[in-house]
């Protein structure tokens, strides 16, 4: 298994800056949350500073801390956090374009807003700004004052109560590569009305919140309500985008759902918790591995706007994130090479964006990878 020590140059023209920034809100059920996020996005120089840190060691060390990480899993190195990024902290944002559109990326459950530091790093390079929040309760981080933040206790249960539900697990044993469009849409729908499922889109709805909420707070940057680096420098009136790894793709759905300030959204190896009879009316691309299919066959066949389907091959779950590069077990990861796959989810995910954001030509039904398949794409109008 080959290792990284270094992140692969980004793919734009524009140097990566990065900056971090805590949030504080009391949310609809009234519990207080603390979030924080890293904000990616396109400057010119990186004012000769050196490559931000990867991840706060801390961060790394409450993985082993976490409910869900067994005795057993707690002897296994998972990935390492020894490897440079291509980013940098607290740069002068780009004077090349008046404003810049705006993304934000959710990574998946028990994960880190850092584990999305190259798709985040290559779109700023590319000309977004990204927002990648830490969800309390659902992710770990290190808040900009010091705060640490680990998965809670009642999140893994709900994670691990779902893995051994019984039924859950009787589904999962029925399904098989490639399914018919009614099988994997009747299997999605079975899933979807287990009871557990009411736990997991809690979940899914509070982290949607959070989005909300910084997606308000932007909002008083580019006004210049709130002094930053960013005012009069958002393109937030054309609308913005939304990308969601594994939990973080039903994140996704539920933005796009539920707040039209979101043009559209892509899932990468992610299901549909939450989004059972949801019109989402918004483009979505999905990017995954068979069999999951099953698990996100019930969003196209409800959504209004275009769902596009895209299977890739020899790709296990965790190379859609930074374990592609950082991971250190070969369990973890599948036979593609990292970098191919990192192309290709950074071109889709791109390629989508810039179409249904910016209004580009460009669509991803013209992206040609090898052992990648478009198997479909719906639109109920």
């Amino acid at each position: 298994m080959k290792r990284y020590d270094i992140f692969p140059e980004p793919i734009g023209d524009y140097i990566a800056g990065r900056t971090q920034m805590d949030f504080e809100y009391t949310a609809s059920d009234h519990s207080k949350r603390k979030l924080t996020a890293f904000m990616y996005y396109p400057s010119d120089s990186s004012e000769r500073k050196t490559a931000s840190a990867y991840m706060f060691p801390e961060v790394y060390e409450m993985l082993h801390e976490q409910p869900l990480v067994t005795e057993y899993l707690k002897e296994k190195n998972f990935f390492s956090i020894d490897i440079k990024t291509h980013c940098y902290d607290d740069l002068s944002l780009s004077g090349k374009e008046k404003r810049y559109p705006v993304l934000f990326y959710v990574c998946g459950g028990g994960g880190s807003p850092e584990w999305g530091t190259a798709i985040c790093t290559d779109l700023a390079s590319l000309g977004y700004v990204v927002v990648s929040i830490g969800h309390q309760n659902s992710t770990m981080y290190k808040r900009k004052d010091g705060k640490l933040l680990n998965v809670s206790k009642d999140f893994s249960d709900v994670i691990m109560a779902f893995s051994e539900d019984p039924e859950m697990v009787a589904l999962a044993g029925k399904m098989k590569m490639r399914p018919d469009d009614e099988t994997a849409i009747e299997m999605c729908r079975n899933v979807l009305t287990l009871p557990i499922i009411n736990q997991l889109t809690r979940y899914s709805e509070q982290q949607a919140e959070d989005v909300r909420y910084v997606a308000d707070y932007l909002h008083k940057l580019d006004s210049g309500e709130l002094k930053s680096i960013f005012h009069d420098r958002l393109l937030l009136d054309i609308g913005m985008g939304i990308v969601g790894h594994s939990y973080g793709g039903p994140t996704a759905g539920v933005v796009c759902r539920d707040d039209d300030r979101f043009t559209c959204g892509v899932g990468l190896d992610s299901g549909a918790f939450g989004l059972l009879d949801s019109d989402l009316n918004k483009p979505f691309l999905l990017l995954f591995s068979e069999p999951n299919y099953y698990m996100n066959a019930i969003i196209g066949a409800n959504n209004s706007m275009e769902t596009y389907y895209f299977t890739v091959n020899r790709a296990a779950h965790l190379d859609y994130c930074d374990i592609v590069f950082t991971g250190v077990d070969e369990e973890l990861r599948g036979t593609r090479d990292a970098v191919e796959m990192r192309n290709l989810v950074t071109d889709y995910t791109k390629t989508f964006f810039d179409h249904y954001i910016l209004q580009k030509a460009a669509r991803v039904e013209s992206l040609s990878y090898d052992g990648v398949d478009l198997i479909k794409k719906t639109s109920n109008k």
